[in-house]
């Protein structure tokens, strides 16, 4: 599987990447005493994955960007670059990235590198292995409260990569160009509805005075009573796109009894709150569900049927469970590496197996 996203991001870097601010101590001691005492060796780095399933890689497109604005015209001169496609499936101890050249040249990006590849890549990975199950249409990326705002941009282009289109802030579709089938999506916080009393009516009707009436989603949680809300809701409010349920996994709903099943958003919930919607005329309006949510979590959803139509998903998505090793694998022509991590492929077929980029 292939993709083509080159061109499409507007990667930005800190100059400070120039001056090693951001490499680990021993690499620059290393490039130190690489260039005083072995400064003419032709090296192979090769950065993989040992996981044992195969995986999308993203952060290719990144890091070769990272490379030609990190390193003096002439030195790009002197190497050479190889690598996938972001958005490409892999096999484990794949090669997914080679940099070939004289290693005091780019010692210092190596952590750089690994970080870049292993983030954006389990990003990505975990956004395609949901989209698996469901379609991308009902899958809404909201790890934007889950972890640093400063990686929303990041995050939010290798869930791109990994076929996501639906987003929540304007940093994470702020790295793509092409935004043309991307919505930034929106319901109502908590915190709106408390501001009105905890009114959810009054909060609605503020909501489509503001915004319009189009797609509009009401949070039916505030008050740990879904049927009750929805009943109350419709008295006052004709058009509802969707409701939204975000029941803490500490609660059991007052609709419901106090079961172990019950806690949270749970199966039963979803279907007492299709059912009350149905019974009210809003046979139309969908169901959202969030609330840590994960890949096995809404696999069980569907595999039982259960009514749920769309699925806010934070944390699960961002989780880091892929890590990119870079190793030097072949010195002057000549296989040379630590045990266990030599090059994968046959050099010989490099430019059949990779891209070259630079």
């Amino acid at each position: 599987m292939k993709k083509e996203f080159s061109n499409n991001f507007n990667f930005k870097f800190d100059k400070k990447l120039q001056s090693s601010f951001y490499s680990s101590n021993y690499f620059i001691k290393s490039k130190k005493i690489v260039s005083k005492f072995q400064p003419n060796n032709i090296v192979w780095q090769q950065f993989c994955s040992m996981n044992s399933e195969p995986f999308m890689v993203c952060g290719i497109e990144e890091c070769v960007k990272l490379i030609k604005n990190t390193l003096p015209k002439n030195i790009l001169n002197q190497i050479k670059v190889y690598g996938v496609k972001d958005g490409q499936i892999v096999k484990a101890k794949q090669p997914i990235l080679i940099i070939i050249g004289k290693y005091q040249h780019f010692a210092f990006l190596e952590n750089i590198i690994d970080g870049i590849l292993a983030r954006r890549s389990s990003v990505a990975n975990n956004c395609y292995q949901l989209l698996k199950i469901v379609p991308s249409n009902k899958i809404i990326f909201m790890a934007d409260r889950s972890d640093d705002y400063l990686l929303q941009p990041y995050d939010g282009y290798a869930a791109y990569v990994g076929g996501i289109r639906n987003f929540v802030t304007d940093a994470s579709v702020s790295l793509i160009k092409d935004k043309k089938s991307l919505n930034i999506n929106g319901t109502i916080p908590h915190a709106l509805i408390q501001i009105f009393d905890g009114n959810l009516s009054k909060t609605i009707q503020a909501y489509q005075n503001v915004y319009g009436k189009n797609k509009t989603v009401a949070l039916i949680d505030y008050h740990n009573n879904v049927k009750k809300e929805i009943i109350e809701l419709k008295k006052k409010i004709t058009d509802l796109f969707a409701i939204r349920i975000d029941t803490s996994k500490n609660l059991v709903d007052a609709s419901l009894p106090d079961k172990k099943e019950n806690y949270g958003v749970s199966d039963n919930l979803i279907k007492l709150a299709r059912k009350t919607l149905d019974q009210v005329g809003w046979k139309n309006t969908k169901i959202i569900i969030s609330s840590s949510l994960n890949l096995d979590r809404i696999k069980q959803i569907i595999n039982k049927k259960i009514p749920a139509d769309i699925f806010g998903v934070g944390a699960s998505l961002n989780k880091l469970n892929l890590n990119i090793t870079g190793d030097l694998v072949i010195k002057n022509n000549k296989h040379q590496a630590k045990f266990g991590r030599q090059l994968f492929i046959d050099p010989k077929k490099i430019d059949k197996i990779l891209n070259r980029y630079i």
